[in-house]
């Protein structure tokens, strides 16, 4: 019987937290350690037991000294501001998977794997400093063992990603907007304020209304979304603009997607042709109800399509996708975690 590889986590901010639940309700690995930079564990054990959006664990989290227990797993919780204060050789982690979104966690992931302390990584954001961008279902087939760090993308590339790669392989996209909709995030504030970066703490953001009142404003903003799906399939390069709005709403997102074609096709064939995909698809469905965004809370997709908003005119088309910006994409870090590990 071989052994059961072991994964450790690194940032235990909501999505940090929501990949560990994920895996522990799943039992895809067992977890050498979770880090953080918060020394109180009988903290991060409340947190992982009350969740204001997800509600209360089920099977609860406990704690004794620095380890932590769910539901038969224990594993340690260390409190390190840098992956080099940590004893890497007492753990024996198969894997590290990055949510803390510091880019200097990279750099020093970068230095463990050349001292032969670590050896593959997954990072929960865009980095040019990873060897390799993977969004699963559209470009895993460029995972290699070779592969040292690689980057999960962002949720808004992994939900838009399948759906422009679908598109633009039948169709060809000549031109196109995006636009998603996106709940607030954790950096921002409940009141005016000045705001600073998330991934480099201590620089303030140039764009003054981020530090606007996140409950009371749709706040537009610049995405990254569009760059991230470009560096997976670059022939889509140039062809297309995207805006972004952060939204008074705590969970769910939304993308609006608007493509000119080369190729024309009336609309019951683009529908059958997206319903096609998404039924060969492990990570994209459809909804043909008229939901809400919080219907989709908890969704493990990493899009649904939605049908009933899916128009034409001439060769301009339009697609409305949701997805769980937290949930669902918690659960492509451990899908890519289980594929990267078995190369």
């Amino acid at each position: 019987m071989s052994k059961r590889k072991r994964i450790a986590i690194s940032g235990m901010g909501r999505i940090g937290r929501s990949i560990l639940k994920i895996n522990l309700l799943n039992n895809d690995f067992d977890v050498a350690f979770c880090n953080d930079i918060n020394p109180d564990i009988k903290n991060l054990v409340y947190l992982l037991n009350y969740d204001s959006t997800y509600g209360s664990s089920e099977n609860r989290f406990s704690f004794i000294e620095q380890k932590i227990s769910y539901n038969k797993h224990n594993f340690n919780y260390l409190y390190k501001n840098s992956l080099l204060e940590i004893e890497w050789d007492k753990y024996d982690v198969d894997i590290l998977i990055l949510s803390s979104g510091l880019e200097k966690n990279i750099l020093e992931a970068r230095q463990l794997i050349e001292d032969g302390l670590l050896k593959k990584v997954i990072v929960t954001h865009c980095s040019d400093k990873v060897d390799k961008e993977i969004i699963l279902g559209v470009n895993d087939e460029d995972l290699s063992k070779d592969h040292s760090i690689i980057s999960n993308s962002i949720c808004d590339a992994n939900a838009i990603g399948h759906i422009i790669k679908w598109i633009n392989d039948e169709y060809k996209i000549k031109s196109g907007s995006l636009t998603t909709l996106h709940p607030w995030l954790g950096y921002q504030n409940l009141l005016d304020s000045f705001s600073f970066s998330s991934s480099n703490p201590g620089i303030p953001w140039s764009d003054f209304a981020l530090a606007r009142s996140s409950v009371d404003n749709l706040i537009p903003k610049n995405t990254t979304a569009l760059a991230a799906v470009e560096k997976v399939i670059p022939s889509i390069k140039d062809k297309m603009i995207a805006f972004s709005y952060r939204v008074p709403t705590n969970i769910v997102s939304s993308s609006d997607i608007t493509l000119n074609l080369e190729t024309a096709v009336n609309l019951e064939d683009f529908n059958k042709f997206l319903v096609s995909r998404s039924t060969m698809s492990n990570y994209v469905t459809v909804n043909y109800e008229s939901l809400v965004s919080k219907d989709y809370k908890g969704n493990s997709s990493s899009a649904i399509i939605d049908m009933q908003w899916i128009q034409k005119v001439d060769n301009t088309y339009k697609i409305v996708l949701w997805y769980d910006n937290e949930w669902g994409y918690s659960c492509r870090a451990i899908d890519l975690a289980k594929k990267f590990i078995s190369l």
